[in-house]
């Protein structure tokens, strides 16, 4: 079950042009019918940047539509926009992933991310809090050997 409540559907092709007309305006915002929200995050950046080619660059799903949506339990006019996909039909929700996760010391910049759907970004996570468990380990191991 979604934890969104859904507004409206938007193409990429008016949503895409109007996050590279903001790109350098962190307050830029767009309306699109009647619901306003932010178009300048980081996230929309990494998928602007993309152009057409919006897929998860893990398992090459391809992104099909924006969304317009808010939290079910927050405000519902406070909306923001999703990346979704289609596989085995069922929706998928995009993001953006942290190529070095900033928890591995990546940053939090475009050249560190790129586009990932939601299941492939969760099974990239879990292998990631693997790895830093491990550095966390061997961290103790060196120091207590110290």
């Amino acid at each position: 079950m979604s934890q969104y409540n859904r507004h409206a559907i938007a193409p990429l092709d008016i949503i895409i042009p109007a996050i590279k007309e903001g790109w350098n305006n962190p307050g830029a915002k767009m309306t699109y019918q009647g619901w306003t929200f932010n178009i300048h995050s980081l996230r929309l950046r990494t998928f602007c940047r993309c152009r057409g080619n919006l897929v998860c660059s893990c398992c090459g799903l391809k992104a099909q539509y924006f969304a317009v949506e808010s939290f079910k339990h927050g405000n519902p006019n406070s909306v923001h926009i999703n990346l979704y996909g289609r596989a085995d039909g069922k929706e998928i929700l995009f993001t953006h992933d942290h190529t070095l996760a900033r928890s591995l010391g990546g940053k939090d910049n475009m050249s560190n991310t790129t586009v990932m759907c939601s299941p492939c970004n969760s099974r990239k996570a879990t292998e990631e809090s693997k790895e830093l468990d491990r550095r966390r380990k061997l961290n103790e191991n060196h120091q207590s050997m110290l």
